[in-house]
């Protein structure tokens, strides 16, 4: 069981949480509690983009009455674009100086999100990404042989295709990254599938930092990774080599700082 941040201690300010989730009633009533053990209940929000049939938008609705933080919930009732959409739509409500990016199944560690604000501050990074194969991190929560073999095939991929982009990331597939609202053209974005941060880094020139993180085991309900989404990520491999860009500001090499 994982250990609760100390919400007596310093919490994170300047910063919108977003927060992609497709039934995950079982896990997102915790998944705020544990965000606003960590966030500033007066300089950070969360928001919570649902494609969801099971009542997780409603569950998430619930848990807000009992925290102090602002606490958004957008029920799509057209999910365009898939898991990245929904992003997308956050990214557009989102106020603060810094998004965070992360998962509803708790698969990506609330307590790691103060770590990832740090790192960009310090290090002076447009994007930072929490990575399970850095030194230190771990993809242990995976499910099974194959869907390790199908997240390394992926990030092998998707670096033979983009080898100037995605210099110097090692988990172009993670789901759990922070990055500089300011830094971002959402017009340039064209997502499609799950898997977001290809879609920044391949549009956008961004000095780009990254953490180890442990990708934890899921405690309740079924992994989203299916073969509709690995068509949707091929689908997403294709447009981006096609047309990688779409405006000025976007289409360069990601510096690494």
């Amino acid at each position: 069981m994982r250990q609760r941040a100390d919400s007596e201690g310093s919490q994170v300010e300047g910063v919108s949480v977003v927060v992609p989730t497709f039934d995950e009633a079982a896990n997102v009533g915790e998944l705020v509690r544990w965000l606003a053990a960590v966030l500033d209940p007066d300089r950070s929000e969360i928001l919570i983009v649902d494609d969801s049939s099971d009542g997780t938008a409603h569950v998430a609705s619930e848990s807000a009455d009992h925290v102090p933080h602002r606490v958004r919930v957008v029920h799509r009732d057209e999910p365009v674009g898939g898991l990245s959409g929904a992003v997308l739509a956050g990214m557009a409500l989102a106020v603060h100086r810094w998004v965070v990016v992360m998962d509803g199944d708790l698969q990506h560690p609330p307590e790691d999100l103060p770590r990832l604000i740090a790192a960009g501050e310090a290090r002076g990074a447009d994007i930072v990404a929490a990575s399970r194969y850095l030194a230190g991190g771990s993809a242990g929560g995976l499910e099974g042989t194959m869907r390790h073999l199908v997240s390394t095939g992926s990030t092998v991929v998707a670096r033979v295709l983009f080898p100037r982009r995605l210099r110097g990331c090692t988990d172009p597939m993670t789901g759990f990254f922070a990055v500089r609202r300011d830094a971002l053209d959402l017009r340039a974005m064209r997502p499609q599938g799950f898997k977001i941060l290809l879609e920044v880094l391949v549009r956008h020139r961004l000095t780009m930092s990254e953490i180890p993180f442990s990708f934890g085991v899921r405690s309740a309900g079924q992994s989203k990774a299916t073969l509709a989404n690995g068509a949707a990520y091929l689908r997403q491999l294709v447009a981006l080599r096609l047309q990688p860009s779409s405006t000025a500001r976007s289409a360069a090499a990601v510096e690494v700082v």
